[in-house]
């Protein structure tokens, strides 16, 4: 297997896991005096093409000392069980809501599965496999992690999710940011810069949590922010007002169609039709439907979430 991941500076790789498409969901790999880190694992699926990436750059299993999970969502962290029987010595941070489905993924397998269908779990998450409580690392607010001789910090991120961490890191000025600094794909750049949108996705959506978790994050003045979805960009004051904005739209949206006979489609189809939009507003030059596929891997899961925050704050 020949991996597809991005050497960026600073020691850090950025890897494509191709979860449902290129360049949707990556995983990142930190180096620092021979000891590594990666950051997310994609799921189950994606591990492969960890550990081809691991033997493409001549890094020993052995050399690996964390895997930093920034929550538990699947295409986070559904490899996770199964990537750590490869690495030896390797323990794994995590946010102590998120430890016990590591240890125990029942719970999280049922519930992926009762939203999408045993054939989509199969198909494009593949497993999940228990992780040994001895090797769990529970992750909390202000930890610092020494990797080599660099240090990454653990910041609490709600907002997303309730058991969503960053990851701040000094040498790069870069955060690991999961989900929380929102999701930006290369393929909807413009001369305008990034086009950034929240993933809102079920089930602890929490816009207020959210936006004070960026506004934290702010007061670090990072220069990147690393993506899972999808590889690092530059991050600025304007960024994170794009994002907040976007976070105070798609709430907007939901507590519009909040009444509608089929709330779930309207919300989708409403919230297609702002992305649309503001990709327009932003120079997107890439045909409609093309924009409709990018956005289309995100817009399910967007409703769902809304849904849930509508039906948790009625």
């Amino acid at each position: 297997m020949k991996p597809t991941y991005f050497e960026l500076d600073f020691a850090i790789t950025c890897i494509d896991t191709a979860h449902i498409r290129s360049d949707f969901v990556a995983a990142y790999l930190i180096e620092d005096n021979g000891r590594y880190a990666f950051v997310d694992t994609g799921c189950h699926l994606s591990v492969p093409i960890l550990l081809a990436t691991l033997q493409a750059k001549n890094i020993a299993a052995e050399n690996v000392d964390y895997i930093i999970l920034t929550h538990i969502h699947l295409d986070h962290a559904g490899g996770a069980g199964e990537l750590i029987k490869h690495l030896p010595n390797a323990k794994v941070y995590v946010h102590k809501y998120g430890a016990k489905h590591l240890i125990d993924p029942s719970k999280l397998r049922d519930g992926v599965i009762s939203v999408y269908g045993e054939l989509f779990f199969k198909q494009f998450l593949g497993d999940l496999i228990p992780i040994d409580e001895g090797k769990i690392i529970i992750a909390k607010d202000g930890d610092k992690i020494r990797l080599g001789n660099r240090i990454l910090t653990v910041i609490n991120t709600p907002g997303h999710a309730r058991h969503h961490i960053c990851i701040w890191d000094e040498k790069s000025q870069g955060i690991f940011s999961g989900d929380t600094l929102g999701v930006s794909y290369r393929e909807l750049d413009t001369l305008q810069g990034e086009l950034i949108f929240p993933p809102t996705t079920p089930i602890q959506f929490d816009p207020e949590a959210w936006k004070n978790t960026i506004k934290k994050l702010q007061k670090l003045e990072p220069k990147y922010a690393y993506l899972t979805h999808f590889n690092r960009i530059k991050w600025s004051e304007k960024s994170a007002k794009m994002l907040i904005s976007n976070i105070d739209n798609f709430a907007d949206i939901a507590k519009q169609m909040q009444n509608q006979p089929k709330r779930h489609k309207a919300i989708k189809e409403a919230l297609l039709e702002y992305l649309l939009k503001i990709a327009k507003a932003h120079g997107v030059s890439t045909d409609k439907t093309k924009q409709i596929k990018i956005f289309k891997g995100d817009l399910e899961i967007c409703a769902q979430g809304l849904g849930v925050w509508l039906d948790n704050n009625s």
